[in-house]
């Protein structure tokens, strides 16, 4: 990496993307932690469940952030009889968006288009059939499914840096 690039700050979400394919993940965040970047895992949650499944599947990171873990703690999250929790849906799907623009998120990987909407941050859509992320509003596509995870490093560092 040129030395006057800036290190970026990527979000990545977890049910949809990383785990849909683990062991790809692991090397990206990896690879990406290594070169000097931060990884922000973003989630639905609960923050709990989502560190226990990144720590038993090896995934490194930054931070993570969870929708219910934000809202629980402004006595926002429903908890049901059931153990489910329920948030506003429009709070719900603007909350990554909100996360991405106070902590200076550069890319956000997600497969929710509903959440899209609310970004100002660039958003990577990302298809787990074609294994690619489609930065909105562009048509730029970050191939993940033929290329190594250091080589999308690679084009998401050319885009943003």
């Amino acid at each position: 990496m040129n030395k006057n690039h800036h290190y970026l700050k990527i979000g990545v979400d977890y049910h949809g993307v990383i785990n849909s394919d683990v062991a790809y993940f692991k090397q990206f965040c990896k690879i990406a932690l290594q070169r000097g970047h931060e990884v922000h895992i973003l989630s639905g949650g609960p923050e709990e469940k989502i560190v226990n499944h990144l720590q038993a599947e090896g995934i490194e990171y930054t931070r993570v952030f969870t929708i219910f873990d934000f809202y629980n703690e402004k006595g926002l999250a429903c908890h049901l009889p059931n153990g489910n929790f329920y948030v506003d849906e429009n709070l719900w799907n603007e909350t990554k968006a909100e996360y991405c623009r106070q902590n200076n998120i550069d890319i956000q990987i997600d497969d929710s288009l509903i959440y899209g909407r609310y970004f100002t941050t660039p958003y990577c859509l990302y298809n787990h059939q074609q294994k690619n992320c489609r930065l909105l509003p562009t048509d730029k596509i970050i191939n993940l499914q033929t290329t190594e995870p250091l080589h999308a490093i690679e084009r998401i560092e050319k885009i943003f840096c």
